[in-house]
């Protein structure tokens, strides 16, 4: 029944169990509808700021700042991540691999990243403080059980050499490694450096991460992002989870 007004909203009182609620789409305990928070992280990974997605949001006449977009940002994050671990994508038997240096709060971190060659799905992305065979063992561990513990017929990076090891480490003697560089006519690293360029747009307007922690989460949502929700010309307007059959 009707339960009077807040903030100019009908609410209403649900007879069998009590609780109050309004007819607006929003997640309980939130006062911005669905639609707001998805398209603000929507628009976070795409690369608008904190301060920009607030702004918008205030002046379509929903007042939030900028801590609300961003703790949005990082629960919704863990929460598609946890929903991704039972997803298993389809993927082909050449996966590609590269690493990149992020700077936050003034130290260097290694962004590790391994793409499925033919899906163009992101299996794992992986940041670690330093770049060796360990690192690199973690993301081909990583890849591989998002992959429903496939191991790939190939894997193609660049001439770092910690990779000889990881390689080997994780997969044994039957995954061919090619090192590869980006001028290379065939096998080349390009597919992943090109995704590797789209990460270094998108810390651009991070201005730094708060936490190593927090780091981690926004990284994960990327991937979530890059793999669901981005459309790419080279698939035919798909996304990778649809080209990989989720």
């Amino acid at each position: 029944k009707k339960y009077g007004l807040r903030d100019g909203i009908q609410e209403y009182l649900c007879l069998k169990c009590g609780r109050k609620f309004t007819n607006r789409d929003m997640p309980f305990g939130k006062r911005s509808t669905i639609e707001q928070i998805g398209t603000s992280i929507s628009s976070y990974y795409d690369g608008l700021s904190f301060a920009d997605i607030a702004r918008h949001l205030s002046e379509s006449g929903n007042p939030v700042n900028e801590s609300t977009v961003y703790r949005w940002v990082l629960s919704y994050a863990e929460k598609a991540v946890r929903m991704m671990e039972s997803y298993k994508p389809k993927v082909s038997d050449t996966w590609v691999a590269d690493e990149t240096v992020i700077k936050f709060n003034n130290v260097n971190y290694w962004l590790w990243d391994i793409i499925d060659q033919d899906t163009r799905f992101l299996l794992a992305s992986y940041l670690s403080e330093n770049r060796g065979t360990r690192q690199d063992h973690k993301l081909m561990e990583l890849a591989a059980k998002r992959a429903g513990n496939k191991a790939p017929k190939v894997v193609i990076t660049d001439k770092l050499s910690a990779y000889l090891a990881g390689v080997e480490l994780t997969f044994g003697a039957d995954t061919e490694h090619i090192q590869s560089s980006p001028f290379a006519k065939e096998d080349d690293t390009n597919i992943i450096e090109r995704f590797q360029g789209t990460i270094k747009d998108r810390t651009k307007v991070l201005r730094g991460f708060k936490t190593f922690e927090t780091a981690l989460i926004i990284l994960d949502g990327f991937l979530i992002h890059y793999n669901f929700f981005k459309p790419h010309m080279s698939l035919q307007g798909k996304t990778p989870a649809e080209k990989a059959g989720l």
